[in-house]
């Protein structure tokens, strides 16, 4: 894919959905406000999350993080609820967009997923798995063009890695992404 290509497909495709969930699953776009700043901030600081996330930031600067989201159409910060109870920070981006693009052959639709479960005690029971797999279900149906999703797991984090391959995701590379060594899993998605 030339340049003018990876610039202009993304582009053309919009900015990424959001993802069509069914219960026990529900999904809001988050704002930057106190009350989501403040959540987030929160679950960056478990040590679960900051280990691997390294953005244990105050909810001032996630506030600024979601308002610089919000405004463009690289990504979306959602957050993923589980029976009415907020359960997982997620964005969803463009992965032509990201620099996750060039260790892979891209599609303009193709989409990717960082996330993050806040809560530790929620961890470990099947339910990211679940998750992961309502999410990717939910973006085919919010957008059918997007044919592969991504996720980008560093490659230390060996309980996201089964997460995600349980999920039906499979391993494509393990890439050096700058800020990180990332298993980069894909999630085939039907035609």
């Amino acid at each position: 894919m030339s340049a003018r290509e990876v610039t202009a497909g993304p582009v053309a495709a919009g900015p990424p959905p959001i993802p069509v969930l069914a219960a026990p699953w529900s999904v809001r776009e988050l704002t930057a406000g106190d009350d989501d700043a403040g959540l987030v901030s929160r679950w960056m600081g478990e040590p679960h999350v900051e280990r691997f996330w390294e953005q244990a930031w105050p909810p001032a600067r996630w506030a600024e993080a979601l308002a610089e989201q919000l405004s463009g159409d690289y990504s979306r910060p959602l957050l993923i609820s589980y029976e009415g109870r907020p359960f997982a920070y997620v964005e969803v981006y463009r992965t032509p967009l990201d620099v996750v693009g060039l260790h892979y052959d891209t599609d303009p639709h193709d989409l990717g997923v960082h996330l993050a479960i806040g809560d530790r005690e929620r961890t470990g029971r099947g339910l990211g798995r679940a998750m992961v797999s309502a999410i990717a279900d939910g973006l085919h149906a919010a957008d059918p063009r997007c044919r592969r999703l991504l996720a980008d797991p560093d490659e230390r984090h060996e309980m996201a890695r089964r997460m995600f391959v349980g999920a039906g995701f499979r391993l494509l590379n393990v890439s050096d992404l700058g800020h990180k060594r990332a298993a980069l899993h894909v999630r085939e998605l039907p035609a």
